[in-house]
């Protein structure tokens, strides 16, 4: 099947500063992805979330979801603000770096957006993050099933599983099934050098990653969401590497039409 696909706005850092907003979607639009993700980090967000409700009528793109990083016992009145607040985005894709209380604290937090969730008819999805306390899809898989909540679900990121090493691909896309509510990849190559110093991120079209084995995967437990594409830092011309990951993206999609049985191999 023919995914969406949408880019992160960290696809616009770089070591020379940050491209504006209204650039950003230009350049999306202007490519044909269909969406964007912004990240609000630590609750401080490099782009005025008042600006996303306008974003498909200005654009023709699709907030496809809205990235917060919880510090938990030092940010959590701003994360539940901007909860409690935000217009234009359906999707809450939340990731949990670090907690001064630790994990009673942090199911608590949890716990109490979902009410906000309900009322404002928004999802949550946990990010496995590399280095993060919740860092595999285990783990927020474990969190899902703890609470049962439809409103609660998971990301699933393929830069981030790949580093991590967690492995078993479709077994712990299996296991996510029932809570995917989001998934984004990259290019990635196990290395010291890369982020972390663990591996690098990279456009889809290079590293070892080997993105189509994981979007098949995909097709084969049902995902038929939209898939975002990881940037960070990446330098150089982002319009021509956000170009080379749509089309690389585009023609993953097609030749697992066109050649379903070229997904049927076996995985680590």
């Amino acid at each position: 099947m023919a995914h969406r696909i949408h880019a992160l706005d960290s696809f616009f850092y770089s070591s020379m500063g940050v491209y504006a907003f209204q650039t950003q979607c230009e350049m999306l639009a202007e490519l044909g992805y269909d969406g964007i993700t912004v990240a609000a980090w630590g609750g401080t967000p490099l782009t005025d979330l008042t600006l996303l409700p306008r974003v498909r009528e200005t654009h023709g793109l699709h907030v496809e979801g809205l990235y917060l990083v919880l510090h938990e016992g030092r940010n959590d009145s701003l994360i539940r603000r901007i909860v409690e607040t935000v217009e234009g985005v359906e999707l809450i894709e939340l990731a949990i770096q670090t907690s001064v209380n630790g994990a009673q604290a942090i199911l608590g937090f949890i716990e109490s957006l979902l009410p906000i969730a309900e009322q404002r008819g928004l999802r949550i999805a946990l990010y496995p993050h590399l280095h993060h306390v919740t860092q595999t899809t285990e783990q927020v898989v474990q969190i899902c099933e703890l609470f049962a909540h439809p409103r609660l679900g998971a990301s699933f990121n393929g830069y981030h599983w790949y580093a991590s090493q967690e492995g078993a691909l479709e077994a712990r896309l299996l296991a996510m099934k029932p809570w995917l509510m989001q998934v984004v990849t990259s290019g990635s190559a196990l290395s010291q050098l890369g982020w972390g110093g663990v591996a690098t991120m990279e456009p889809v079209d290079r590293g070892e990653l080997d993105n189509f084995a994981l979007i098949a995967a995909l097709n084969r437990v049902g995902y038929t969401g939209s898939i975002g594409v990881l940037g960070w830092d990446y330098g150089g011309d982002i319009y021509l590497k956000l170009q080379r990951c749509l089309a690389t993206l585009r023609d993953i999609d097609r030749r697992l039409e066109a050649h379903p049985q070229w997904a049927n191999f076996p995985l680590k």
